[in-house]
């Protein structure tokens, strides 16, 4: 009798735990798609456009621009190779297919080895900013890993910390976020580079998006967005043509 009370004692707590647990987990996601003006929000917006700077884009000159189909996958990069030539890619970023390369004006065709290794370069900056800028609607993914969340005092306030670790550990580390808005304040990616966030902007429709880390110590990994904008419709020659 006493083995069979420890065993429901046991499985009771185990319960209570994981109810715990579930319930912290849906608390911060509701906080954080708060900082962003909410799921819907996020759901309704099909197309979004936006220039990145920096984050140690080593590949590239200067800034690059992506326009994505949030829904389908497809994808337009407008950039500039190491050596200064002026590229389009137009692609689908969640089958990593390539379907036209342009070069300085010019259609690559076929698509041979040089383009699939600048592609390469290209999907790897793709996923690097797009962390960064989706990173407050990326923590609710099925793929995304979380921790325990605790409070922590950060530059004399009190925010909310969260140990993550996104998809293919494109990024991940410890992220701090204000209780109430819900805003992601800080990221210190697991090598230790501490970003600063901020720049949170509307980029239409209500959607609320951060466009700025910056990192202290290296301006080189430092991040600017310095043009997002959220669409509902948009022209799909975008993604077939120059």
């Amino acid at each position: 009798m006493k083995t069979v009370l420890t065993v429901i004692i046991f499985s009771l707590l185990s319960f209570l735990s994981v109810g715990v647990s579930a319930q912290s987990n849906t608390e911060v996601s509701t906080m954080l798609w708060k900082g962003v003006g909410g799921k819907t929000k996020w759901d309704s917006t099909n197309y979004i456009l936006f220039t990145a700077y920096g984050n140690d884009a080593k590949h590239l000159q200067g800034d690059r621009k992506y326009l994505i189909n949030k829904r389908s996958g497809q994808a337009r990069f407008e950039g500039k190779t190491e050596d200064g030539n002026n590229i389009v890619a137009l692609f689908n970023f969640k089958t990593d297919k390539l379907t036209k390369f342009f070069t300085n004006g010019g259609e690559v065709k076929p698509l041979n080895a040089d383009v699939i290794a600048i592609f390469a370069k290209i999907k790897e900056q793709f996923r690097k900013d797009a962390a960064l800028i989706f990173l407050p609607t990326l923590i609710d993914k099925p793929d995304t890993k979380t921790g325990k969340v605790s409070s922590k005092i950060v530059n004399a306030e009190k925010l909310q910390s969260l140990p993550f670790q996104l998809k293919d550990s494109i990024l991940s580390g410890e992220l701090f976020f204000h209780g109430e808005t819900g805003y992601i304040k800080q990221v210190v990616d697991r090598d230790g580079n501490t970003y600063f966030v901020n720049g949170y902007k509307d980029i239409g429709g209500g959607l609320i998006l951060p466009t700025t880390f910056k990192n202290m110590d290296n301006q080189a990994r430092s991040t600017l967005f310095t043009t997002v904008a959220a669409f509902t419709d948009m022209e799909e020659s975008k993604f077939s043509n120059l």
